[in-house]
């Protein structure tokens, strides 16, 4: 996961650059995925049963994570509906 944010940040860094919508829309919809990775790894890491899961006192933590995932995925959304034309 962190390859593919990596691969995120470059992409919208070469994005600000090269103002093109194609590239733009490409890092809309990669954002989208990788946040929906992000939002069903944190969602089993609340629920537990793997190897990495939130104690039951980290109740806080476990909603900030899912929000943030949430709300990411609700800008890039409207970043790639905001870019047509």
């Amino acid at each position: 996961m962190l390859i593919l944010f990596v691969c995120l940040v470059i992409l919208g860094i070469t994005s600000m650059f090269i103002d093109s919508p194609l590239l733009t829309n490409i890092y809309c919809c990669f954002g989208v995925l990788l946040f929906g990775f992000y939002l069903i790894i944190d969602t089993q890491m609340i629920v537990g049963g793997k190897s990495v899961e939130l104690a039951i006192d980290e109740y806080a933590l476990a909603a900030m994570l899912l929000y943030i995932d949430i709300v990411q995925i609700f800008m890039y959304i409207l970043k790639l509906l905001s870019n047509r034309e």
